[in-house]
C-alpha cells in the first residue's frame, strides 16, 4: 500500500494569473537539468495539464503510479495573489465534493488563511460540514505560524482533531520565506502537543534544522514532496539525506509524499514511488533502510494519522 499525504487539486479557477506564473517559474526551476524548459512551455503547456477539478485525472494519475490514497490538498493564497471569484469557501468545498466522489482514494485537506476574519468559522464548516480530515497551511504567504495572535485558530484545530500539513522550506519571491523556517514550528509545537504537524518538503535544504527542532517535539513529522527531483538527479545523495533525517527522528515521523502535479511532468511519479519502495535494496550500503522502515514511510506513518 501507498499513500501520498502531499497532493493538489489545482483548477484554473481557484487561483489568478500571478498563481499560476509562479507555477511556471516553479516547473522552470525544477525542470531536469538534461530537460530544461522555458518559462513559456511551462505556462502554456505544463501548467494547463495541472487542472482536475473533478478529481477523475487524479483518480487516473494514482492508478498508474501505484498510489492507493492521497490527501487532496487546497492551499488558500487569496489574501497574497488575489482573491479569486469562486473565493476560499468554494475552493474547499470543490475539493471536499472531489473527494466524496472517490472516498477510497482522496481524503480532502482544507485550506483556510488564519488571517481571515471567519478563519475558525469556516474551518469548522469544511470538517464537520464537508468531511475535510486534516489543514494545508502556506504560512509564506506572510503569516508567522507560531505568532499567538493565532492562537484561538490553533485551538480550534486542537478541537477538531485534524492534522496539519504545513509548508516548510526556501521558496522563491514573493514567498516570504521566514515565515516557514522549521524555527517557526518549535514554540508551536510545544504550545500544541495534541497537534500533529507534519513539515512539508523536509523543509528542502533546511532539513537539519528540522530536525533539530522535531528531536524535541515529537508532535512534528515531516513528508518527503518535492525530493524526487533530489531522488532522480542523485540517488545516493537522496539515500544519504533521508538515512540522516530517519537517524535523527526515526522512521516513524517521515511520510511519503509527491506534491503532484508540481512535478508530475518533468519527473516519473511511478519511479519515485519504486526509488522509495526500493530503499531497503537499492542505495549503497551504508544508507541502508530495512523494509519495515520503507513501509512506514510509504504508508504506516500517514495510515496512522489519518485513522485509515
Amino acid at each position: 500500500m501507498v499513500i501520498d499525504i502531499h497532493y493538489h487539486l489545482f483548477d484554473k479557477t481557484t487561483s489568478n494569473a500571478a498563481m499560476w506564473e509562479d507555477m511556471a517559474r516553479l516547473c522552470v526551476a525544477f525542470a531536469p537539468p538534461d530537460n530544461p524548459v522555458t518559462f513559456e512551455e511551462a505556462r502554456e503547456n505544463l501548467v494547463p495539464k495541472m487542472f482536475d477539478p473533478t478529481g477523475e485525472i487524479t483518480v487516473r494519475n494514482l492508478d498508474q503510479w501505484g498510489i492507493d490514497t492521497a490527501a487532496v490538498l487546497v492551499v488558500d493564497n487569496g489574501l497574497a495573489h488575489g482573491e479569486v471569484e469562486m473565493g476560499i469557501e468554494g475552493q474547499n468545498k470543490a475539493v471536499a465534493e472531489a473527494a466524496k466522489r472517490f472516498p477510497d482514494r482522496l481524503i480532502a485537506f482544507l485550506s483556510v488563511d488564519p488571517r481571515r476574519p471567519n478563519a475558525i468559522e469556516l474551518v469548522e464548516r469544511c470538517v464537520n460540514d464537508w468531511g475535510m480530515r486534516g489543514l494545508k497551511c502556506h504560512p509564506d504567504t506572510g503569516w508567522y505560524p507560531d505568532d499567538e495572535a493565532y492562537y484561538p485558530y490553533w485551538e480550534k484545530i486542537r478541537e477538531l482533531g485534524i492534522p496539519v500539513l504545513t509548508h516548510t522550506g526556501p521558496l522563491e519571491p514573493p514567498a516570504v520565506i521566514e515565515c516557514v523556517h522549521p524555527d517557526r514550528l518549535d514554540k508551536l509545537a510545544a504550545d500544541f502537543p495534541e497537534i500533529t504537524f507534519i513539515a512539508a518538503h523536509m523543509a528542502f535544504r533546511w532539513y537539519k534544522e528540522l530536525v533539530e527542532v522535531a528531536k524535541k517535539r515529537q508532535n512534528i513529522m515531516m513528508d518527503i514532496a518535492g525530493w524526487q527531483t533530489t531522488a532522480q538527479e542523485s540517488y545516493s545523495k537522496f539515500a544519504y539525506i533521508l538515512r540522516k533525517v530517519v537517524d535523527g527522528v526515526g522512521a516513524d515521523r517521515v511520510i511519503f509524499g509527491t506534491d503532484a502535479p508540481t512535478f508530475s511532468y518533468l519527473y516519473s511519479e511511478k519511479e519515485w514511488v519504486e526509488m522509495v519502495r526500493d530503499l531497503p535494496q537499492r542505495p549503497p550500503e551504508e544508507y541502508r533502510f530495512t523494509r519495515e522502515e520503507a513501509d512506514a514511510i510509504l504508508h504506516g506513518n500517514a495510515a496512522r494519522i489519518l485513522g485509515i
